[in-house]
């Protein structure tokens, strides 16, 4: 199963998070104190891997439970999964109503009770004992009304009176039931198989079936709904764990052998413990046999056997040396480290030195960044291999107290981590955010009644909450722009946004892409381009511009070509010119009815009813805002390209052939801009 969606209610400052998208890595952004860890840890209760359950005394809102808590089983998180093939064949052959079943909601209480939902949901009707009674009456009463075939007269007395002395004890035990509950199904087929006992004959049969029939539907729908709910058991049983991570103990750089195996056996998951069990266990280590080898008392006689024990752990600590270093280099590379595990007596050591120092110094003297770097490397490196494959993690400010570049570092670490096990994780880091990947983020902040929101599509008013995604972006902006030595400059954030996607998309069909050194450089604003280009040409960038086809783009590209671009028209290129509407925007490269419906879902399902002037507008964006204009509404760019840009990554084989070709030509014709002999 993977989490597609998921939502938290009812938990500490967390009211209501309304349902969230989730990727495969998903970063939750926020200040200090706005609720990320409060709905980490409460949608981690779903499954969780270290089996706590949720305490409404300490969990519960604490403003609402004297009033509220007792009133109802408030839920708490819910998650709706989708189902992998294999899933939705093993449900439909547990019941065969969920074939067309695609996702599951899972939703768990404080009670712990756990609700399961399917979707689409089923044409299934549960029977309840009220409807079963009613049933029961209109069979008895079809009974008594029965005449009897030509000499039959006896006979139908006899089985008149055998029905009615079956029927009528289990309507009246019904009838004393809760008429709401749902019927279980041996009640049903206990009046079917009365009826069916009693048809012995054919003219039996015939007076019988049109009896039988509605408990018949109303056995099978029993039967139906049993199956549901063994369904929804086995949905319990596969649903994915959630591992919660809010610590990261560094690992002692002199363990005690004797003492860590008492450890381990009493209090396996205390985060110190666990972090040195995860790296014996990476490296191939049993504790308890290491901390047997070698035991050799200083006055015993030479005992050839000791020596071999001595010697094996040696050798084993040497291999495990080498193995540590090489994997750890491939992920830290700020610089080589070389670990050296040594076994001195009854204690465990790690020395570590590097290519600067080759001195070598013992972990917990190392710097905080490369110890914490390491026990982090070391215990989702086991963990997601381990126990936890398949298990979704929930990592709360990983790296919080690195260095930029080593966080940056453990992005990249959680992106292949997140191909096995699908990550979330929190920061208020900008360098823990990825600059390429900002449809990753989720708004964390507290509204104006001071409970969590997360949002993915409206940035929160709060300068703090937004800083750390405004700095990633700004970091990535600074780093094409310092960096790249070919460059292109385009209008705005949408453009970027629009023909990033389209990269990929086109990449995805062999068409042609935008040269992989080339970047994209957003100017905000057509008014910006001439003092951004102006700051690039200083740094020896070869530059180039794709700009709007209307009169602003045009009369811009005009000047960045006579001031900066020393008369080279060709390094200013128009969109209006690759599809014939030479006032055309990025927008324009859309069919138009796709770009309505990216504004409509931009703007709530907004109905775009357009007057005669407005349609006769050249350009889909000038539609757009005349519309809007109209009715005093104000205009985005930037909301339906986000719509645009999500449908392209999630769909892009519904991108249209047209949008395609005409990007694919603007990206040939931007290649053709910087000679392959500047390629480096």
């Amino acid at each position: 199963m993977r989490l597609f969606e998921f939502r938290v209610r009812n938990y500490k400052k967390v009211r209501d998070t309304g349902w969230v998208t989730c990727r495969d890595l998903t970063v939750f952004v926020g200040k200090n104190e706005a609720g990320k860890s409060a709905a980490f840890r409460g949608l981690s209760k779903l499954n969780p891997s270290d089996g706590q359950k949720y305490d409404g005394l300490k969990e519960f809102p604490r403003r609402r439970f004297t009033d509220e808590f007792k009133s109802e089983d408030w839920p708490v998180a819910s998650v709706r999964f989708l189902l992998a093939p294999e899933e939705r064949t093993a449900l439909s052959g547990v019941c065969p109503a969920l074939d067309r079943v695609e996702k599951v909601v899972c939703t768990r209480h404080y009670s712990w009770k756990l609700t399961v939902d399917f979707e689409p949901v089923p044409a299934v009707s549960p029977a309840t004992r009220q409807e079963f009674v009613a049933a029961l009456q209109r069979a008895l009463q079809r009974v008594r009304e029965w005449t009897a075939p030509e000499g039959k007269g006896e006979a139908l007395g006899t089985l008149k009176t055998a029905l009615v002395a079956g029927l009528e004890p289990i309507q009246k035990t019904q009838e004393a039931q809760p008429g709401d509950q749902r019927l279980p199904k041996a009640e049903a087929d206990q009046v079917v198989n009365t009826l069916a006992g009693q048809a012995n004959e054919r003219w039996q049969k015939r007076l019988i079936d049109p009896v039988a029939r509605p408990l018949r539907d109303i056995a099978e729908r029993t039967a139906l709904d049993e199956k549901l709910a063994v369904a929804r058991k086995w949905v319990e049983q596969h649903i994915p764990q959630f591992v919660y991570f809010d610590r990261y103990d560094v690992i002692d750089s002199a363990v005690h052998l004797p003492t860590f195996v008492q450890q381990l056996a009493s209090s396996p998951t205390a985060p110190k413990v666990r972090t040195t069990r995860c790296l014996f266990e990476h490296v191939g280590l049993e504790v308890p046999r290491l901390a047997a080898l070698g035991r050799h008392q200083p006055t015993a006689a030479n005992d050839e056997n000791i020596r071999r024990l001595v010697d094996e752990r040696a050798i084993h600590f040497s291999s495990a040396s080498n193995a540590m270093t090489q994997k750890f280099t491939d992920w830290y590379e700020q610089r080589k480290h070389k670990f050296r595990y040594q076994a001195d007596g009854d204690y465990f050591r790690v020395w570590v030195s590097d290519d600067l120092d080759p001195s070598e110094i013992e972990l917990d003297q190392r710097s905080v960044g490369m110890q914490y770097f390491f026990s982090f490397f070391i215990v989702f490196l086991v963990e997601a291999q381990g126990a936890h494959r398949n298990s979704i993690l929930l990592l709360d400010e990983p790296g919080l107290h690195m260095h930029g570049t080593a966080q940056a570092k453990i992005v990249e670490f959680l992106e292949k981590l997140s191909v096995d096990n699908q990550t979330l994780y929190t920061t208020h880091s900008p360098f823990l955010i990825s600059g390429d990947h900002l449809e990753r983020a989720r708004a964390v902040y507290e509204g104006e009644d001071g409970t969590t929101r997360i949002s993915e599509d409206v940035w929160p008013r709060d300068r703090d909450s937004l800083f750390p995604l405004q700095a990633a972006l700004g970091y990535q902006l600074v780093q094409s722009l310092f960096i790249a030595k070919r460059q292109v400059l385009v209008e705005g954030i949408s453009d970027f946004w629009i023909l990033k996607a389209l990269d990929v998309t086109l990449g995805a069909r062999s068409m042609p892409t935008l040269r992989p050194d080339i970047k994209l450089v957003p100017s905000a604003g057509v008014s910006k381009l001439l003092p951004l280009a102006s700051l690039l040409t200083g740094h020896d960038v070869a530059l180039a511009a794709l700009l709007d086809g209307d009169e602003p783009g045009r009369r811009e590209g005009k000047k960045l070509v006579e001031k900066l671009l020393a008369g080279e028209d060709r390094k200013c290129l128009f969109i209006g010119d690759f599809i014939d509407k030479p006032e055309a925007e990025i927008e324009d490269v859309f069919p138009e009815e796709e770009y309505f419906a990216a504004v409509r879902e931009a703007y709530g399902g907004m109905s775009l009813d357009f007057t005669k002037a407005e349609k006769s507008l050249v350009g889909v964006v000038n539609k757009v805002e005349a519309l809007f204009k109209r009715k005093g509404m104000p205009f985005a760019k930037w909301k339906p390209a986000a719509v645009l840009r999500d449908g392209i990554l999630a769909a892009p084989d519904q991108v249209a052939a047209s949008t395609c070709d005409a990007v694919g030509r603007m990206f040939e014709a931007l290649n053709s801009l910087f000679p392959a002999e500047d390629v480096k």
